[in-house]
């Protein structure tokens, strides 16, 4: 198998959200064929004290098989039955997340309407509030980032003033931080403030110097780079109409811009809803994938 060809992999299995010592090793099996645990740690760089818990990740994925000797013995599945049984399992775990998070929602919509506090005449279909101004926003998010269990879906803009706010955004960024030190991925999307329109090879250099700057900014200040763990960034040259957030796909958290100052939110909405979240996490995530880049990498 070719160096590019085994690249091209890796971009999908990484799509699919397998960590890196998942991809190595499961790359590294399907080169070596039958492989003890401790034999696949030393070829793969995996940390002995990893080498289970991957492979037990794998397992349950259906990319490798195990023999019952002993030791056991490790072997990958052939490619395309593996990225089949990956797929029906993120299939399977997608549906189970999402009927998890709607009863879940349920029970609290009964709560909420019997509770005294609420006097309403029948149940809302989805729960919503929201904050006005940069305490209230910046609160709102610490709130539900230090609740995430999986996944965090980013938007966000640049333009002149983006360098200059960053820092105002301490706190946030520093919760991103520590959620992803925990395993919870976070895909940020930078996006600029042009309309739906052809820019010229110089507009696209113009803003690509100012992404880097950005990203840069971030790595300086933060520690977050488009690299680091569970982090990842990329950007695309064009504005996303409107600007929202995805949290462990049950939530969602629409974002006004200020039109007096293009540097501020002017407000936030909360939306408790998985359908919907779902469906606009499709939305970024072919975003993502077909139209963003991230030419740092």
């Amino acid at each position: 198998m070719s160096i590019e060809l085994i690249n091209e992999f890796k971009k999908l299995f990484k799509r699919a959200n397998l960590s890196s010592y998942e991809i190595h090793g499961y790359l590294t099996l399907l080169r070596s064929s039958d492989l003890t645990a401790r034999e696949l740690s030393e070829k793969s760089k995996i940390p002995t004290g990893r080498i289970y818990e991957i492979l037990e990740e794998l397992k349950n994925k259906g990319m490798i098989e195990i023999k019952s000797t002993r030791p056991k013995i490790y072997s990958a599945l052939s490619i395309n039955q593996s990225i089949n049984n990956l797929i029906s399992y993120l299939d399977n775990l997608h549906k189970r997340k999402t009927e998890i998070l709607s009863n879940e929602a349920k029970v609290l919509e009964a709560k909420l309407y019997n509770s005294d506090a609420f006097i309403k005449k029948e149940p809302s279909k989805i729960f919503w509030s929201t904050a006005y101004g940069a305490s209230s926003i910046i609160s709102m998010y610490l709130r539900y980032a230090k609740e995430l269990k999986d996944e965090l879906l980013l938007n966000d803009f640049i333009n002149i003033y983006t360098l200059k706010v960053l820092p105002y955004g301490k706190d946030l960024f520093q919760t991103i931080k520590e959620i992803v030190e925990k395993g919870v991925k976070v895909k940020l999307l930078w996006s600029f403030e042009h309309e739906e329109r052809s820019l010229s090879e110089t507009e696209k250099e113009k803003d690509f110097k100012l992404y880097k700057k950005v990203s840069f900014k971030l790595g300086e200040m933060f520690n977050l780079k488009f690299n680091f763990n569970g982090f990842e960034m990329k950007f695309i040259f064009k504005r996303i109409p409107t600007s929202f957030d995805i949290f462990d796909r049950k939530r969602i958290i629409f974002k006004i811009q200020d039109p007096l100052r293009p540097s501020r939110i002017f407000s936030c909405m909360n939306v408790l809803d998985p359908i919907l979240a779902n469906q606009l996490r499709d939305k970024f995530l072919n975003i993502w994938t077909f139209e963003a880049s991230n030419e740092l990498e």
